[in-house]
C-alpha cells in the first residue's frame, strides 16, 4: 500500500472518528465473509484496481458524508483494493483474502465494483459505478429484516 493512500486513510478516519483496519492475510482468514460476520451487519463491498481509482474516491466521499445512516443500518463496508481488505468499522474476525472475496463475488482486479449483502449473505444489490448511499439505503430499508428493525426501534 502506498505512502499516500496510508496518508489519505488517516486523514479520512479522523474526520469520520472511527477506525479502519488493514487485516493482514494470512493462513487463519476466514473461509467467507458469513463465517466472518455471522450475520451481525450488512455487508457493503467495493472493490477496486488501487487507491487512486477515480470511482473509488468518489464512492468514499459519498460514504463519509452518509457515515450516520451506515451504523444505523449496521453496515460493515468492506474494500478491496489490491491485495489489500480493509474494513470500517474495524472488527476483530479474520477476513478473507482479496484474492478469495474477487474470486467469490467475481470481480477482476482491474474493475471497479459495489457489491451490497444481506445479514443473511445474500447479494441483494450490483453496481459497476459508484452508488450514492440514498439508493443503498432504500434498498436496505425495503428488505424485511430492516422493516422488523424500525418497527422494533419505534416501539421501544
Amino acid at each position: 500500500m502506498s505512502k499516500k493512500f496510508k496518508i489519505f486513510i488517516t486523514c479520512l478516519l479522523g474526520c469520520l472518528g472511527c477506525t479502519w483496519s488493514v487485516m493482514a492475510q494470512s493462513g487463519s482468514a476466514a473461509a467467507t465473509l458469513n463465517d466472518m460476520d455471522k450475520g451481525k451487519h450488512r455487508i457493503l463491498l467495493v472493490f477496486a484496481p488501487n487507491s487512486q481509482n477515480e470511482l473509488l474516491q468518489e464512492q468514499n466521499k459519498m460514504l463519509r458524508q452518509a457515515h450516520p445512516g451506515l451504523t444505523e443500518r449496521d453496515m460493515l463496508v468492506v474494500q478491496v483494493i489490491e491485495n489489500n481488505v480493509e474494513l470500517n468499522p474495524d472488527i476483530k474476525e479474520a477476513v478473507p483474502s482479496a484474492g478469495k472475496l474477487r474470486q467469490e463475488y467475481k470481480v477482476n482486479a482491474e474493475q471497479f465494483s459495489v457489491v451490497l449483502l444481506g445479514k443473511d449473505g445474500g447479494e441483494k444489490y450490483r453496481a459497476q459505478h459508484p452508488q450514492a448511499p440514498a439508493v443503498l439505503f432504500q434498498i436496505i430499508d425495503a428488505m424485511p429484516m430492516r422493516q422488523s428493525e424500525m418497527h422494533g426501534k419505534r416501539s421501544d
